[in-house]
């Protein structure tokens, strides 16, 4: 079966042919080819690609979004609490979502919770959390300070209120009498993942993290040479040269390297075998270069690291993959 660059290669081809054929066309009807005349033979030749050309391409976009949408899922075994969250400066919204079964949950006896991507809400990540939750694990994701129904609650981009709301979620969890002695993993996307690789990797009371698409070193992400870029993140805020401190507090790669000087040999062992990463190759956001820098500073065995040659920044179209290898990692 032809793929889509398959069948545009093939289109381009009979289309140039066919826009050929309309400048000789013009020709043969007298508008020789030169001067004033050559701008009206080269203006209908480009028409006439355009007007073929671009239904096709029309047709596979909408395709693809209308194929690649998620459809609702209907959770008849599954029950989801809206609850609030206490942080310093206001509240976080959060869903917590159970198995109907109560023999499914005791036997995993652990809650997961799931910090989404920088434009994301708790509702992006629905397709990697509800297949969890189906398998038995207590689900507790939440919309980030600026985001989703938390919107109210600060800025999205203070990356470090977020490192300051995940601590208050982690202690949360950790006084209700429900989860109190339940084992803690953790799941974060993009600015998700900088999160709970920042924030989890010295907390003890955290078993298991996978850090999806995570940065290694905050500060030498930040594109500042694309005006483009630039613009956008002045627009929402986001720090784009920040100090050392905030660097340093950003960056799992300096974090994890500094707390290796204080640790022994077992306990590192036990905190950087704790650490799951996934990244694509092509991610143009936040290259592939991240994931070899934070696995080399891990140390990480390779069972450890998923490394996937398409799907971009968001993942596309990994969703079974990422679901699959989440809970291999986790049920290990």
């Amino acid at each position: 079966m032809l793929s889509n660059t398959h069948k545009r290669i093939i289109l381009i081809i009979i289309d140039v042919l066919f826009s050929w054929y309309i400048w000789e066309v013009n020709i043969w009807l007298g508008n020789p080819c030169y001067t004033y005349a050559f701008s009206r033979c080269f203006i209908l030749s480009t028409t006439t690609f355009l007007i073929v050309y671009t239904p096709f391409e029309i047709y596979w976009a909408s395709r693809e979004l209308w194929f690649d949408r998620w459809r609702k899922i209907f959770l008849k075994d599954l029950i989801v609490s809206n609850i609030k969250i206490d942080v310093s400066d206001g509240f976080l919204s959060a869903n917590l979502v159970r198995n109907k079964e109560h023999t499914k949950t005791d036997s995993k006896n652990a809650i997961i919770i799931v910090c989404h991507g920088f434009s994301d809400t708790k509702e992006k990540l629905q397709y990697l959390y509800y297949p969890l939750a189906y398998q038995g694990y207590i689900i507790l994701a939440y919309d980030a300070r600026g985001t989703g129904k938390s919107k109210k609650t600060g800025k999205r981009s203070d990356f470090l209120k977020r490192l300051e709301d995940f601590e208050d979620i982690i202690e949360w969890v950790k006084n209700q009498e429900d989860f109190s002695n339940k084992k803690i993993y953790c799941i974060g996307f993009s600015i998700g993942a900088i999160t709970v690789l920042s924030g989890g990797f010295l907390n003890k009371d955290i078993e298991k993290i996978i850090a999806i698409s995570s940065m290694s070193q905050y500060k030498q992400n930040i594109p500042k040479y694309n005006p483009v870029v630039i613009l956008s993140y002045f627009l929402k805020g986001v720090k784009i040269f920040p100090t050392i401190e905030e660097n340093n507090r950003l960056s799992p790669y300096f974090l994890i390297k500094n707390a290796k000087k204080g640790l022994t040999s077992e306990e590192w062992e036990v905190l950087s075998r704790k650490i799951m990463l996934i990244h694509c190759k092509n991610d143009r956001v936040i290259k592939f270069k991240n994931l070899k820098e934070n696995k080399l500073i891990l140390e990480s065995p390779e069972k450890n690291i998923l490394t996937l040659r398409k799907g971009g920044h968001s993942q596309k179209k990994n969703e079974c993959v990422l679901v699959g290898a989440t809970l291999n990692f986790i049920n290990s």
